[in-house]
């Protein structure tokens, strides 16, 4: 045997020999072969290496791969799944969150016992958008989308898998997701539609035994419930709100998000709450997607107003504040740019290589407000 060969040989033996503790969510299990890619996993407690088990592979927008993990956990071992949730897969550019299924897939199998038979996926948000993507090109046999749909809204002609969708009322996707609930249950194709009180978020851990026991086939599919008078409300209200905040000039945005923010706390559920809550929430997140494509077009002046909203409708998010300064300063906004980089500071940014990176900053760099801008972040 080549010596090269027998390395592998022996590696391949001790990466066999590593145990997983079962019963308890680990946070990070680094992949033999890229340490910059690792996961969550949650190993049954049941869990023996000479028998094949079922997984549940789970993609977050944020790759926080815990939360997914330890949502499911419980659900999980009762059942004897072993989950994983991986820490790379996020948003953004789709050759990342590949890469990180990618090396998940290929760690995860050689490390555990793994049913290839019995392969899952649950996703929120943009992971659920993946997670449904990776099943219509891949041996899946059912998926949790939470949050999401197909991305585009378009629906494959053939969907040989599971659907076990999950949408808060709250959510500013409920209506995305419920929609493509009924068009799957309408071709045909075995789905599961279920609401929780709460918004853009994954489902909550009261739902996971029911989700994976509809993946393994112990439920059956179920049509989606039809759309009552009071969604289609809020949806209405929601639209025309959204498109409102969208067209306004600052002051109508400032007294439209008040209004928003009063309702959204109404103690009792109803229209005026969901659509709220929806429009708050919707906005925020479809701003910062608009923004940050116009900061990559260098439009500076629009991506401004985009970011403008962002940090009105979340004034303590440092990020929007940072995505600000740097729109302002593209458009030689000076006064502005520097203002909201003072705002940035101030709720947190001490990003220094990044501010010292950016060459929207160059023409600044000499102004006196700049400098104290950068020895504040020191303090």
């Amino acid at each position: 045997m080549r010596p090269l060969a027998c390395l592998a040989a022996l590696g391949a033996c001790a990466f066999a020999a590593e145990v997983l503790p079962t019963g308890r969510v680990i946070d990070r299990v680094v992949c033999a072969g890229d340490e910059r890619q690792s996961y969550a996993v949650y190993l049954p407690p049941q869990y023996e290496p000479d028998h094949m088990w079922p997984v549940l592979y789970c993609l977050d927008p944020g790759a926080r791969g815990r939360i997914p993990v330890e949502r499911f956990a419980e659900a999980a071992g009762r059942a004897g799944w072993i989950v994983v949730g991986s820490n790379n897969s996020r948003n953004g550019p789709i050759e990342i969150a590949r890469e990180a299924i990618r090396w998940m897939l290929e760690d995860t199998h050689q490390r555990l016992s793994i049913d290839d038979s019995r392969i899952y996926t649950a996703g929120f948000s943009g992971g659920a958008r993946l997670a449904l993507a990776w099943a219509a090109s891949s041996r899946v046999s059912g998926v949790i989308a939470c949050g999401a749909g197909f991305s585009g809204g378009s629906i494959p002609k053939e969907v040989p898998f599971r659907v076990y969708a999950t949408a808060g009322v709250d959510d500013f996707n409920f209506d995305e997701v419920s929609g493509m609930s009924r068009e799957l249950y309408r071709r045909g194709f075995p789905q599961r539609f279920t609401e929780f009180a709460g918004g853009h978020d994954w489902l909550p851990e009261s739902l996971t035994a029911s989700a994976l026991e509809f993946l393994s086939g112990a439920l059956p599919p179920a049509p989606p419930p039809p759309v009552s008078v009071a969604e289609k409300k809020t949806a209405e209200r929601y639209t025309r709100l959204t498109e409102e905040l969208l067209r306004g000039d600052e002051p109508d945005q400032r007294l439209l998000v008040k209004g928003l923010r009063r309702d959204s706390e109404r103690i009792e559920d109803g229209t005026e709450r969901r659509a709220a809550r929806r429009v708050l929430v919707g906005s925020f997140v479809s701003s910062i997607e608009q923004g940050n494509e116009l900061l990559a077009l260098k439009k500076y002046s629009d991506a401004a107003r985009m970011w403008q909203l962002v940090v009105l409708l979340r004034p303590e998010y440092a990020e929007g504040w940072y995505s600000l300064a740097v729109s302002e300063a593209g458009a030689h906004e000076k006064r502005r740019a520097l203002d909201a980089l003072e705002q940035a500071i101030a709720n947190g940014f001490r990003d220094r290589d990044r501010l010292a990176r950016d060459p929207q900053w160059e023409p600044l760099r000499k102004e006196a407000r700049y400098a104290a801008a950068m020895a504040g972040m020191e303090k």
